[in-house]
């Protein structure tokens, strides 16, 4: 359900903001040296707003989509002569 994936992202970013509250306030007394706080606030900013896309992507997927992984095909399980698209490739080299 939609609904229930929407409510963990925004528990998630609740937990984000939470933490961006918490390091600002410890950037704001002097000699509080901000700079050495400064990326990791901005990869925290970075995190809100990636969940933040991430709900409205949600909010916009059909119902049931990718609700589980797929599964292979039992034809293919059984087939032990199956195509595949594997190549073979050699990295080393020498």
């Amino acid at each position: 359900m939609p609904a229930d994936h929407i409510e963990t992202l925004k528990q998630a970013r609740e937990n984000f903001v939470r933490k961006r509250r918490t390091m600002a306030e410890q950037m704001i007394p002097l000699g509080a040296a901000a700079q050495h706080f400064a990326p990791a606030f901005a990869d925290l900013q970075a995190s809100v707003e990636a969940i933040d896309r991430a709900i409205a992507d949600e909010e916009k997927l059909p119902e049931g989509y990718a609700a589980a992984e797929p599964q292979a095909s039992e034809e293919m399980d059984s087939d032990a002569n199956f195509a595949s698209n594997v190549v073979d490739i050699d990295f080393d080299p020498a």
